[in-house]
């Protein structure tokens, strides 16, 4: 009977051991991300959680996308791409690299949330490296 009841409990509440090196760590209520940039993601019903140090790899872009925290956006910009950035407040630290892999880096739009910036340099470039000051995205 009580194997029967842990495979419904799992069933209905998910598991919820964590480990830490292989020892597990009491049962909580809640999980709390330190030194980890959590982004609300609505559009896919989640909660990203981005671990500094590690990148996502973008597939090759060529058309409009949108750019996830701590992620290397590889573009291929024969005809105009245009890169949207998640919100700068919610990211404060977060990097953002695009790198054109083929093509013409003019062709490269990157654009930020309503009522937020990207500080750009004025010379095209073929890699952009932006970071997320909690207010804006500023091209380095």
């Amino acid at each position: 009977m009580s194997r029967v009841l842990n495979w419904i409990d799992t069933l209905f509440f998910g598991v919820r051991r964590i480990f830490a090196a292989g020892v597990e760590l009491p049962e909580r209520p809640a999980l709390n991300f330190i030194g980890a940039i959590c982004t609300d993601n609505p559009a896919e019903n989640r909660t990203d959680v981005f671990i500094p140090g590690a990148w996502l790899v973008s597939p090759v872009v060529t058309g409009t996308y949108a750019a996830r925290p701590g992620e290397l956006v590889r573009v291929n910009a024969h005809d105009p791409v245009t890169i949207r950035l998640p919100p700068a407040p919610r990211n404060v630290g977060a990097e953002i690299l695009v790198k054109e892999i083929a093509g013409e880096e003019e062709a490269i739009q990157v654009v930020a949330g309503k009522g937020q910036q990207v500080a750009r340099a004025a010379a095209p470039r073929v890699t952009i490296r932006l970071v997320s000051d909690g207010a804006t995205w500023v091209v380095i």
